[in-house]
């Protein structure tokens, strides 16, 4: 068996195949965005399970002339903006789900970085290690029980690297802390003699990992970082809105409880005028300033917090504040705090947040899912660990690791490496996998032409709707991989990932117009 195959009963797999497609609604439909007067997704029937009954697959010479004829297309097209052909390099690996055996094979065992691809396999793995219902649990736990409404010493709170985040919420926490809090006066807490200690456990302390973006970009939200503890990602949102021309803006910072002041001095342009609005988050008090037309109904902002636990903490004191709870102590951080008694216990599942990384891209809590992998398989909640639970999945699906490197959960690292065929691997197995965790994995990516990153890509093509993938960018990378659904009704696993020079403009001229063709050729196959 070639490396990095491995074989699946096609019974089995097409099961998953036909749950998926008979769930149309679900998978090929659109469940992250509203589109007003959309068309209804056909149902799609699957071929009959007797006519892919195959072994193994053999290469598709057709489709692989295609595939290369638009990757050489590409090529030229980057040589005519002044990039050395010898500096371009493109993975691709197409395979029919369940199948094994290459449909197109294009130096696909090269290890290059994946950028934001690297978040179907931390996804991927996550359901695979922990399973579908798993949860981020972060305990309230104390060394006695309350008396009379009194706790006498700390509040213990145990991390279960939960990044707190929920879209449509506009960055606010309130709402996922309010049921824990009351669960906590359930529990007959009124007040707290002693201090709220936030136990970060065997999860590291908050720092970019090696290979990020220099330090000049690290107050930006892509570069939020993670920990036992956070709150909206690790991000401060700023929401602005105008007002009457030359009144002010009214501005609004979440999440409530944030922790400092607000100096705000936003002002309503005429429609049509520059939008200029810019902020400092981490200062005391919080600055936003600038202009914003009168005809933009809202703009918003994510800015990276310097340290998402102390986020943590402020939200916290508010919750507990709000929700009837007095701490009569401070609220500090430290390790291996002792709680005999759990009080009361947040859950938040893990698939919740698969949409959040897969189809919106959200790079902090794919780093808090990649820590909480590492927490619950490896026993260490950090990058070491996580890359060694990965590595193990690795090995447990017969895929050869050699060469694999994932040092982040979200693919902004330079450091991170992986071949477009332990990607498409890792992508078969967890849609193949016919269980819920294949349908909130399938769910999460986005959809082409409708929703998330590629919600502008593929539109008014064959592929518009039938194709469900993760994009990725950084300097001098590009990347698709996902699940193309063919106008025969097969599912075909697909990888593409590329290195290329650095050039402005490369990526949005060349390399998703070549992605997108390719998935073009994938949905036409046969």
């Amino acid at each position: 068996m070639p490396t990095g195959q491995r074989r699946i009963s096609p019974s089995r797999s097409w099961l998953g195949a036909i749950a998926l497609l008979g769930g149309a609604a679900l998978y090929w439909g659109w469940p992250e965005v509203e589109v007003e007067a959309a068309p209804e997704v056909a149902p799609i029937t699957p071929a009959p399970v007797a006519e892919v009954m195959v072994a193994w697959n053999q290469p598709d010479a057709g489709l692989t002339h295609e595939v290369r004829r638009v990757v050489r297309s590409a090529i030229a097209k980057a040589r005519s903006r002044g990039v050395d052909e010898g500096g371009c390099h493109v993975s691709v690996l197409v395979q029919e789900l369940g199948v094994p055996g290459a449909l197109v094979e294009l130096d696909a065992d090269r290890r290059v970085r994946p950028a934001s691809n690297l978040k179907v396999a931390t996804t991927a793995v996550a359901l695979a290690l922990l399973g579908a219902h798993a949860n981020f649990e972060t305990r309230f736990e104390s060394e006695t029980l309350p008396d009379r409404g009194v706790l006498r010493g700390d509040l213990v709170v145990r991390a279960g690297g939960d990044p707190l985040y929920r879209e449509g919420l506009e960055g606010e926490c309130a709402p996922l802390l309010a049921s824990w809090v009351q669960d906590l006066r359930d529990a007959g807490v009124r007040s707290v003699a002693g201090d709220v200690v936030l136990d970060v456990g065997c999860y590291a302390d908050p720092v970019p990992a090696p290979g990020w973006p220099s330090q000049n970009q690290h107050w930006k939200g892509y570069c939020a970082l993670a920990g036992g503890f956070s709150a909206n990602g690790g991000c401060v949102s700023i929401l602005v809105e105008p007002s009457r021309v030359g009144r002010p803006a009214r501005v609004r910072v979440h999440p409530l409880g944030h922790g400092a002041g607000l100096d705000v001095d936003v002002m309503t342009g005429p429609k049509g005028s520059e939008l200029d609005v810019k902020a400092n988050v981490n200062a005391d008090p919080i600055r936003v300033w600038g202009r914003i037309p009168a005809d933009v109904l809202e703009w918003d902002t994510r800015h990276a917090h310097r340290d998402p636990v102390e986020l943590f903490a402020s939200v916290l004191g508010h919750a507990l504040r709000d929700g009837g709870v007095q701490v009569g102590g401070t609220i500090r951080r430290e390790r291996h705090a002792v709680g005999d008694h759990v009080l009361a216990t947040l859950k938040t599942p893990v698939v919740s947040v698969l949409s959040a990384i897969n189809t919106h891209s959200n790079n902090a809590v794919a780093d808090q899912l990649f820590f909480k992998v590492g927490a619950d398989v490896a026993g260490s909640g950090d990058r070491g660990g996580g890359s060694r639970a990965i590595m193990g999945a690795l090995v447990d699906l017969g895929l050869d690791p050699a060469g694999y490197q994932q040092v982040d959960g979200s693919g902004l690292s330079r450091d991170n490496r992986l071949s477009a065929r332990q990607l498409v691997c890792l992508l078969d197995a967890a849609v193949a996998a016919d269980d819920e965790g294949a349908q909130a994995f399938m769910g999460s990516l986005a959809l082409s032409g409708i929703s998330g990153t590629l919600a502008d890509r593929m539109t008014g093509t064959v592929a518009e709707r039938r194709v469900r993938a993760k994009t990725g960018f950084i300097g001098g990378t590009s990347a698709l991989s996902g699940v193309a659904i063919t106008e025969e009704d097969r599912l075909l696993v697909f990888s593409i990932l590329v290195e290329y020079p650095v050039r402005a403009g490369l990526n949005s001229e060349v390399w998703k117009p070549m992605q997108d063709s390719i998935c073009e050729a994938l949905v036409r196959r046969g």
